[in-house]
């Protein structure tokens, strides 16, 4: 029995080292977006679709420069993302600065619980950390999803069916981190990329 709701807890919240064994980066960063999102067309319906538009443009460049190596590719790639994402981040201020900053505070915070691929995060450091440790994060994270999407004004069903959807994907957005789209990565290469390169045109 033990065992049994051991192995259903895993396929619910995701094993301690995400389903690819990448870890769940991807994955928090995912579950945030989406809390947040839900919030803004719970709170703050009249920004909504601006704010999941710009979304969707985002998580479109992740996924195309991760998935398509862009950061084997020459810098310009690089630049074209942050502007981009400049253009995102600025819309997004201009539209309303507190839920930009709530934005931004949620998606930091899941950053900082999700565990790597070695089992770390900012609370763990230490190697060969417990297991079940990593296990509650995972908790943690999909449970507060589960009562912003509980607490949503809409449909008992369409509830459910959020949740299942988040389930279902939660594998996909796994495997697609073992193919090197994970946001932290990204952001790490694309501000590395523009500062080599400002470096390299100073030298010259």
């Amino acid at each position: 029995m033990k065992r049994a709701f051991s192995i259903i807890h895993r396929a619910i919240v995701g094993p301690e080292y995400g389903f690819s064994g990448e870890g769940n980066i991807q994955w928090y960063y995912s579950l945030s977006v989406a809390i947040n999102l839900m919030l803004i067309w719970w709170l703050k319906p009249e920004i909504a679709v601006l704010f999941t538009t710009l979304v969707i443009i985002h998580g479109f460049t992740v996924f195309t420069y991760g998935f398509f190596e862009l950061d084997y590719c020459n810098s310009i790639w690089a630049y074209i993302y942050a502007i981009i994402h400049f253009i995102i981040l600025a819309n997004a201020i201009f539209t309303n600065f507190k839920w930009t900053i709530i934005t931004i505070a949620i998606t930091i915070g899941a950053m900082l619980l999700a565990p790597d691929c070695t089992g770390n995060n900012i609370f763990l450091e230490k190697p060969n950390v417990d297991n079940r440790l990593l296990l509650l994060c995972n908790t943690i994270i999909f449970a507060v999803f589960v009562v912003v999407d509980l607490l949503l004004p809409i449909s008992g069903w369409i509830k459910i069916i959020i949740i299942s959807v988040a389930i279902i994907a939660h594998p996909i957005i796994d495997w697609l981190e073992g193919e090197c789209i994970i946001i932290s990565d990204i952001t790490y290469d694309v501000i590395y990329k523009i500062m080599d390169d400002l470096a390299s045109r100073k030298n010259h």
